[in-house]
């Protein structure tokens, strides 16, 4: 597993990912999400000036993931790297390229603050398209 801000747009950034940690997947789940790496947790410190980072997370394809999902500030299960958050999915050098973008302060930075430090807990997963739109079977609202 590789994470690393701005490769899609070389020299434009010069953000620094100051931590990453793989943790326990959060109980409860949504029904069908499998997180094979279980939650990654990681901070990323802008460059004066940005609002946003680009982000793309490397992975063994063989993991079966079909995006990087985290939950929005009204705790709605998302996936970045889907085309409605402007993200996406690609193969690379033989590795899977998971592509997203968080706003410092935005709905997908945990922290909440525009402080120029983006922290952000998610999970590459995979999650049965087929249940998208469901309700979850736990509180906490939808997910999608």
């Amino acid at each position: 597993m590789t994470l690393v801000a701005g490769s899609q747009t070389p020299n434009s950034s010069s953000a620094h990912i100051t931590r990453l940690e793989q943790e326990d997947a959060p109980a409860p789940l949504p029904q069908g999400m499998e997180t094979p790496l279980g939650l990654l947790s990681f901070e990323a410190t802008l460059a004066t000036g940005r609002s946003s980072e680009k982000f793309s997370l490397y992975l063994d394809p063989t993991l079966g993931v079909n995006g990087y999902w985290v939950r929005d500030s009204a705790g709605n299960w998302v996936n970045l790297s889907s085309a409605p958050y402007d993200g996406k999915m690609a193969n690379e050098g033989g590795r899977l390229r998971l592509d997203f973008e968080i706003s410092d302060g935005g709905q997908f930075d945990a922290d909440g603050r525009v402080n120029g430090i983006i922290t952000a807990p998610g999970a590459a997963a995979q999650m049965s398209l087929s249940l998208v739109g469901q309700a979850p079977d736990t509180a906490g609202g939808l997910w999608f």
